[in-house]
């Protein structure tokens, strides 16, 4: 080494090289700090805002990676993949109604994005939007008419509404697609299995669940349409019948919630089954459950209130009734029931 070198100067390296050399090899402390001191010096260098969000979004620090982002769009404001993460940050926090805006300026240059449209599709069906969902679905299924998955969805979407007929048309799409695909079976036999069509109904969840034993929804379709014709048998006098329909609903539902202990849906309709066998203690418990999982179910509240007023438990089932009518004031029935206490 020549002796000169000793007195050369150690070349400086440009701070934003730093920073991402360190973002590169994973030291995301290191980088966060670089960026924090190339922001506190040039704070409108879009690069480094950028960066730093990236690295805030991938530690799953969504609070900083917001701020960032918004500081983005503020140098920024038709960024669409800034838009986008901003939305799809939105949706972490929990604050749906500002992610769908974000995604919707994210689609104000880019309308026809399938993945975009997708997400928001997702959003709006947490929102109850489902109206909307299904304007998008059928922009979708022009695109990609295969798609299996979205039209399950959109038949789901269709019962919900109460459009058993177009829901039943889209599971029979999904199944001239995929002739095994277990969701489609278990939605269709619950359908068909709610038109009285039992025999059919039933064949159609045993396939279901012989393609997919863990599909929860076949066991409770079963469960739904064996009670069904248990009413219907013992409106007959086929008492002995019945019977043995109302234990097969049983031990459907048992099972469905044994796979998926976590929906309210699922304990409500288990619950109004025991009231209907006039087992109230086990109903209340199945309702209170329900309720458990979604404190604002009103039907839950309702039916444990006439279930405990059945019991004789007066001033339990005034507290049910009236709290039906916190959550919903309109409801009639409720009020009936308070009135008569």
């Amino acid at each position: 080494m020549k002796l000169g070198d000793f007195f050369k100067k150690t070349e400086k390296k440009d701070p934003l090289q730093e920073a991402e050399e360190y973002k590169n090899a994973g030291r995301f402390d290191k980088a966060l700090e670089s960026y924090r001191g190339i922001l506190e010096a040039e704070p409108s260098n879009l690069k480094a805002w950028y960066d730093k969000a990236t690295i805030h979004l991938t530690l799953e620090q969504f609070e900083p990676a917001l701020e960032a982002y918004e500081k983005i769009l503020e140098l920024d404001p038709g960024n669409k993949k800034a838009w986008h993460e901003k939305g799809f940050i939105l949706v972490n926090l929990g604050r749906l109604k500002e992610a769908l805006v974000a995604y919707d300026k994210a689609l104000e240059s880019d309308p026809e994005n399938i993945k975009l449209l997708s997400e928001k599709a997702m959003i709006l069906r947490e929102l109850k939007r489902n109206a909307e969902v299904l304007k998008i679905y059928e922009k979708l299924l022009e695109k990609d008419p295969n798609n299996t998955k979205m039209w399950v969805d959109k038949g789901s979407i269709l019962s919900d509404l109460g459009k058993d007929a177009d829901a039943l048309a889209a599971y029979e799409k999904v199944l001239e697609l995929d002739p095994n695909d277990s969701g489609a079976l278990a939605h269709k036999g619950l359908i068909i299995g709610l038109r009285r069509q039992y025999a059919q109904s039933f064949t159609l969840f045993d396939k279901a669940l012989e393609k997919d034993p863990a599909n929860w929804f076949a066991l409770f379709g079963k469960g739904v349409v064996w009670k069904l014709k248990g009413m219907d048998l013992k409106s007959l006098d086929r008492r002995y019948d019945a019977v043995k329909s109302f234990d097969n609903a049983l031990k459907a539902y048992e099972s469905a919630t044994v796979l998926n202990s976590n929906n309210a849906n699922l304990w409500y309709e288990k619950g109004l089954l025991f009231k209907d066998l006039d087992r109230g203690n086990e109903a209340i418990r199945a309702f209170n459950k329900s309720i458990e999982l979604d404190p604002g179910n009103t039907k839950a509240w309702y039916d444990k209130g006439v279930t405990l007023k059945e019991l004789g438990m007066e001033d339990e089932a005034t507290r049910c009734f009236e709290k039906v009518l916190e959550l919903e004031p309109s409801h009639t029935l409720a009020r009936h029931k308070l009135k008569q206490m």
